[in-house]
């Protein structure tokens, strides 16, 4: 397919005859009616305006929010060329809705990193407990430090996963605007990242036990994980463009070298922020003990 007959659509034009229609609030197909009410719920409808995408994401109201949300993560996953297609037909595709999904999708990981962070926050507690009470302004920072770090997290997440629209400019027929929605999807592996960390939870809390081969298990199967994920999302980001924009190779290749640069460059500018805090907290931390100390 060359670049030329990328598919277009307008979306305020009439939905053609061979693409199906469906009722939004129940999902009843719609194709041949007349009227402007859904004869299974009643809700009413336009009948020359384009209907939604086929996908569960954009019918969450009808699916339930869970269903719907699990079965866009694995049509995205196991099925993104057909994923993709589905966009580019003439439909409704809803940035702001793809844009939620990215959202939503973002917030698994980081609440399972604060969940890691309050295991860590925990033992160390825990073990200075044992060797040494902490005060409570050593508390304080010890949070405010993990707080901290999953707000990195976060960010980064949010700008590694905002895939960069300026590599499809001077594509004919293609408006880098229009490929937002597809590339908010591209996220859909890192709702598999929570396997990653609930294993690291597991072997924080078993760190102190002695090897056995359960954990060494437990082990291989976070590393595997660990480099699964990435792999994935950078394999998906290049199906669903280039199913999208039908670009050519080296315009494909070029997206596959910078992606993770992008995203190298993502972590070290928020791992830089972090350690910025830290500094700071550093600094704060010490001009407390040393006003404790003179004016005791």
């Amino acid at each position: 397919m060359s670049v030329d007959a990328a598919p277009r659509f307008d979306p305020a034009g009439e939905v053609p005859d061979e693409y199906d229609v469906f009722c939004e609030a129940c999902g009843y197909s719609l194709a041949g009616l007349t009227g402007d009410r859904c004869p299974e719920c009643g809700a009413r409808f336009e009948p020359k305006e384009l209907p939604f995408a086929r996908i569960p994401w954009l019918h969450r109201k009808r699916l339930g929010r869970g269903n719907a949300y699990f079965r866009t993560v694995l049509m995205v996953c196991f099925f993104p060329a057909r994923f993709a297609r589905e966009l580019c037909r003439p439909v409704r595709i809803s940035a702001r809705d793809a844009r939620r999904f990215r959202h939503e999708t973002m917030l698994l990981p980081t609440a399972l990193t604060g969940l890691v962070m309050l295991a860590l926050v925990l033992a160390a507690i825990r073990n200075y407990i044992l060797v040494s009470p902490l005060s409570p302004v050593d508390l304080v920072f010890i949070a405010v430090s993990a707080v901290a770090l999953l707000g990195a997290v976060h960010l980064f997440l949010y700008f590694a996963t905002d895939m960069p629209l300026f590599i499809w400019k001077g594509l004919p027929a293609v408006k880098p605007a229009e490929l937002s929605p597809v590339h908010q999807y591209a996220c859909a592996p890192l709702a598999f990242s929570p396997l990653l960390l609930l294993l690291l939870i597991y072997l924080i809390i078993q760190r102190e036990s002695s090897v056995t081969t359960t954990r060494m298990v437990f082990t291989v199967i976070a590393l595997a994980v660990a480099m699964v994920v990435p792999l994935w999302l950078w394999i998906v980001a290049l199906v669903l463009m280039k199913v999208s924009t039908s670009a050519p190779l080296r315009r494909v290749l070029l997206l596959a070298i910078y992606l993770p640069v992008h995203w190298f460059v993502m972590l070290a500018l928020s791992t830089m922020l972090w350690l910025f805090f830290l500094t700071i907290e550093n600094i704060v931390n010490h001009a407390f003990h040393l006003n404790s100390i003179l004016f005791r």
